[in-house]
């Protein structure tokens, strides 16, 4: 059985008329994230992660908002960099491959966790909350950046009960979102932003009287589609 272990120490400045569904105002969040290496082959790093998100409003019930977001992986101890050690532990066997392409993949693998040990890793990017048009943690490095915008239509503002399947709360909103967002990931912090990726959609929102809020969001890029069904807004850190 996998079992892991994260240690988070953080703060979080809301300057925001609403907690659980700000229009204006700004909040700020601070962090750093440890996991204990799970061999001695594995790195021992932590990451250090600053989330922004500034709300502005548009009239009275709808607001557009602006995400920065930096999450960076600082090593105390490199874990197993030796390229035929770690062919050995993962049982990749890459030197009996015939195939050039099978051959070079299996080589990408072996790559990109020499990379993993030598910088560690940051949060990656992809996924429900940053650059939503790729798979989770598509892109992954030792820094990464990303920014993201959102215009947040309010439709209706009213009390409605509602009961479907699991879910039981009191409906107060319903709203329709535009997004954009562009982020870069790298190992070496100087070639962080050389390469951006973007994604682009649309979403809508469900916000009720608890405080929670579901969300579905559809967003494209140059990997395809991808639709997202969850609960939360997005950017959110902790």
């Amino acid at each position: 059985m996998w079992r892991s272990e994260v240690w988070a120490l953080g703060v979080r400045a809301d300057l925001t008329d609403d907690y659980s569904d700000p229009r204006r105002g700004l909040r700020l969040e601070a962090g750093r994230w440890w996991s204990p290496p799970v061999s001695s082959s594995s790195p021992d790093f932590y990451r250090m992660e600053y989330n922004v998100t500034a709300y502005l409003p548009l009239g009275k019930r709808s607001t557009w908002a602006f995400n920065y977001f930096r999450s960076d992986a600082f090593v105390r101890r490199q874990g197993e960099t030796d390229r035929a050690t770690i062919d050995q532990q993962q049982g990749l066997s890459c030197g009996t491959i015939t195939d050039p392409k099978q051959r070079a993949n299996c080589e990408q693998v072996i790559d990109n966790i020499i990379a993993e040990n030598t910088y560690g890793t940051a949060t990656g990017l992809g996924g429900t909350s940053r650059l939503r048009s790729f798979p989770n943690d598509r892109f992954k490095g030792a820094h990464a950046v990303a920014y993201g915008t959102e215009v947040r239509w309010t439709l209706t503002e009213e009390a409605h009960p509602f009961d479907i399947f699991v879910a039981k709360d009191v409906r107060t909103g319903l709203q329709v979102a535009a997004l954009y967002e562009l982020g870069s990931v790298a190992d070496r912090r100087e070639e962080l932003g050389d390469i951006y990726r973007a994604s682009y959609g649309a979403g809508f929102r469900m916000v009720t009287a608890s405080g929670l809020v579901f969300r579905a969001d559809v967003a494209t890029g140059r990997e395809g589609l991808e639709a997202t069904v969850i609960v939360g807004y997005p950017w959110e850190t902790f």
